[in-house]
């Protein structure tokens, strides 16, 4: 790359002007596996916060019709459009180029071999289109497109419907602790208590300090920190 960076005054064609145009370099590939694509689900995540990128990746996500959604780390939801998501090792450079192939079409073939579409009707779908709602105000929208669709990996939907959320005692809501799973009725996350264990504090020892908890609670929490850790976990720059 030569030179310096360009200003953020500068227009979009001019920027992208400081990476390689697609024709000049290898024809882009779509992902070839589950773990490429949630790379680019987290990726997304930085890019957009990018100073050289970021104002017109923000500006399109209005347009986006197919959402790709990964669990963060923390267990929030993290999003990305479907042609950042389906091609290989993508970069906002490349997303936004006029140049070359960029067929959304192509892209949801692809992924569709790893991920579902979840039912907006489903509790899993509401969950899901909160946390999407969330995720478009905090970058200057109002919503996502109407009729928008989220796409999560299949087995994490299976391990997440298998884990105690479903047997009450763990739940996830989006207006309670940021949409992350906690305990019933408290504001206590699955991640305080797990955090907690990992230092050393016995089980009577937390419900010492959280009497409103039961040693079910905790039973609970250790059950859906086992679910989680089987499926892909993204690490956000």
């Amino acid at each position: 790359m030569a030179g310096n960076a360009p200003s953020d005054r500068h227009s979009l064609q001019e920027r992208a002007s400081y990476f390689p145009a697609e024709s000049d370099t290898a024809p882009a590939r779509l992902v070839s596996s589950p773990e490429k694509a949630v790379e680019n689900i987290a990726r997304y995540q930085s890019e957009i916060e990018d100073a050289l990128f970021g104002t017109e990746l923000k500006r399109r996500m209005k347009r986006v019709n197919a959402w790709y959604a990964a669990r963060s780390g923390d267990g929030s939801w993290l999003f990305a459009p479907s042609k950042y998501v389906g091609y290989s090792q993508n970069t906002a450079a490349a997303y936004l180029s006029e140049s070359g192939e960029r067929d959304g079409r192509k892209t949801e073939r692809v992924l569709a071999d790893w991920f579902h579409v979840v039912s907006a009707d489903s509790r899993r779908g509401s969950e899901l289109a909160a946390a999407l709602q969330r995720f478009m105000e905090a970058h200057g929208h109002s919503g996502p497109k109407r009729d928008a669709r989220i796409c999560v990996l299949r087995e994490v939907l299976e391990e997440l419907d298998e884990a105690p959320e479903a047997h009450g005692r763990i739940r996830v809501d989006p207006e309670i602790c940021g949409g992350r799973p906690h305990v019933r009725g408290t504001r206590v996350r699955v991640s305080d208590i797990l955090q907690l264990m990992a230092a050393g504090v016995s089980p009577p020892e937390i419900l010492a300090d959280y009497p409103y908890l039961e040693e079910a609670d905790l039973r609970a929490a250790l059950s859906w920190g086992a679910a989680a850790s089987e499926h892909r976990i993204v690490h956000a720059a």
